[in-house]
């Protein structure tokens, strides 16, 4: 049951994740302005950010009796989203208005913790689905 309850959660947000990261944010970016777009997905990022740890550290909690290695990749997923949620959003939102090259180049690394970030779940998901 414990593994059945985890996997629902992982493969939520790996949905949740990948349909924000691949269908949300490129087409808010292409229908409206680049300004407008950047608003909307800034009130989005904390929220995203938040489920992101929640279920990482619900994962690697609970993780502890599943196995070693899916313990050890949900404290690296808590890790990154934390990482993201706590000190790289608020940076990137403090630099917009400021210096925006340096903006741009801190979104860009948000975007590659991102995309590793969704590949740890993946991976935590196929772990989840081999012990079953």
């Amino acid at each position: 049951m414990m593994i059945k309850v985890l996997l629902f959660l992982d493969a939520f947000y790996l949905g949740l994740g990948s349909f924000f990261s691949f269908f949300v944010a490129p087409t808010l970016f292409k229908v409206l302005e680049t300004v407008q777009a950047g608003k909307v997905v800034e009130r989005i990022f904390p929220v995203y950010f938040a489920i992101g740890f929640v279920v990482s550290i619900i994962s690697a909690v609970v993780g502890t009796k599943v196995s070693k290695a899916y313990f050890m990749l949900a404290i690296i997923a808590a890790l990154i989203v934390g990482m993201q949620l706590f000190f790289l959003n608020p940076y990137a939102h403090s630099l917009k208005g400021t210096n925006y090259s340096l903006f741009l180049k801190i979104h860009g690394l948000s975007m590659a913790l991102n995309l590793l970030h969704l590949l740890l779940i993946l991976i935590l998901c196929y772990l989840l689905i081999k012990k079953e």
